[in-house]
């Protein structure tokens, strides 16, 4: 698993001009040896397209490191409470997740993510609404810089 941040992607600029649906098939394909598209048929997959489209929406990629920014963002930014999130984790495929990337990787990520953590708590705070992780079909079709001057985020730079 990549550690370090990098800009890998278009929908990590901040006044990205992709819509939403462009954006995401760009993460898609760009994580493409490291996962495949999931279909939402189960309460797991659905959560991972929710995930997924989290990642778009704040601007990070899959390294360990933006993946805690991601999480960050979940907590402070999104609709989505601490029960959801736990009961996500709690899940067979959520455990292994965490399993696989192991105890050593995720206290690293903690530890070296702290400056990451401060700045997406304090940008969340500044965002003029919170993201709903279940009503982003709304904007597939709008560019992805509208919809976060629209949110007033302020994604982090690479």
């Amino acid at each position: 698993m990549i550690f370090e941040r990098r800009k890998v992607a278009k929908f990590q600029e901040q006044d990205c001009s992709l819509t939403l649906r462009e954006a995401m098939e760009e993460f898609y394909s760009i994580n493409s040896k490291l996962f495949s598209k999931p279909d939402p048929l189960t309460n797991w997959t659905e959560l991972l397209v929710h995930h997924d489209v989290g990642h778009v929406f704040f601007g990070v990629n899959t390294s360990l490191l933006d993946e805690t920014a991601g999480d960050c963002w979940t907590f402070f930014a999104t609709d989505m409470t601490f029960k959801e999130y736990k009961d996500y984790a709690n899940t067979p495929e959520g455990k292994k997740l965490i399993q696989d990337i192991g105890p050593k990787l995720l206290v690293k990520s903690l530890i070296f993510g702290i400056p990451l953590m401060c700045k997406v708590f304090l940008r969340s705070k500044k965002m003029s609404r919170k993201w709903q992780v279940r009503g982003y079909e709304e904007y597939l079709d709008m560019p992805l810089g509208e919809i976060r001057k629209l949110f007033k985020l302020e994604i982090l730079k690479y």
